[in-house]
């Protein structure tokens, strides 16, 4: 069952959704993506106790709303994204459709000034990012010992990345928006899989001994890269 409501703290009032379960034996409280606090509770806890959590966790509540925030406001209205640079969208007249990169913003061909230009971007950034995926778990794989395996594009709104069982990677291809440094962290993050199971220490001193610097990347990661998740073309 879901609800919402509103908790009062000194620096003011925010809204929270709850989600009772009569599984549930403890809370659970998430910060999504947009910044809007999420609780899961047992549905016997009254309302007050929920309350009573969330006035207990308030500075680390606090603290993940104001980091969303920040990154939400990293996203610039009209803009595009490629490897971490916010581009202007030029729409172009041409019969031939077509995306580039050129003086510094994307180039997208279009036949009429009223057609849609996301399906041809969407398709160039599935191109871009199996490309590049392609080429940085090949470099990484070689001096893992690895034969790099199949690779696979996926959509999520939440995930980057994953190493099946079987063997096969799969990846986000909004990771062709972000920097060139957080993609290499991905790769080499879903290739130790194949060394490691699961993410015990030996798990991360493999992507050290590949990437020493992985710490700042994965922080990057999980404090800015959220919103890319949600991210599409606003409509002209």
């Amino acid at each position: 069952m879901s609800s919402s409501d509103k908790f009062v703290a000194k620096s003011g009032s925010f809204p929270f959704r709850l989600r009772t379960s009569r599984r549930r034996r403890s809370v659970g409280l998430t910060v999504t993506d947009t910044g809007e606090l999420l609780v899961h509770a047992p549905k016997s806890l009254s309302l007050r106790a929920v309350q009573e959590v969330i006035a207990r966790h308030l500075a680390w509540i606090e603290k993940k709303q104001a980091e969303r925030r920040e990154a939400l406001s990293r996203l610039e209205p009209g803009k595009v994204y490629y490897q971490g640079r916010a581009l202007d969208l030029k729409p172009v007249n041409s019969a031939a459709h077509g995306v580039r990169l050129a003086e510094g913003c994307l180039q997208v061909g279009l036949r009429t000034a009223a057609q849609d230009p996301w399906p041809q971007l969407l398709n160039w950034y599935h191109r871009e990012a199996a490309a590049l995926l392609t080429a940085r778990v090949r470099h990484f794989a070689a001096p893992m010992g690895l034969v790099p395996p199949p690779l696979e594009l996926r959509a999520w709104r939440r995930r980057w990345g994953e190493c099946h069982p079987d063997g096969r990677l799969r990846f986000n291809w909004r990771l062709v928006l972000l920097p060139p440094e957080i993609l290499d962290y991905l790769a080499v993050h879903e290739l130790a899989h194949l060394l490691v199971s699961g993410h015990p220490p030996r798990f991360w001193q493999a992507v050290g001994k590949y990437l020493p610097d992985f710490a700042p990347r994965r922080r990057w990661l999980r404090v800015y890269g959220s919103p890319f998740l949600l991210w599409k073309l606003e409509p002209a």
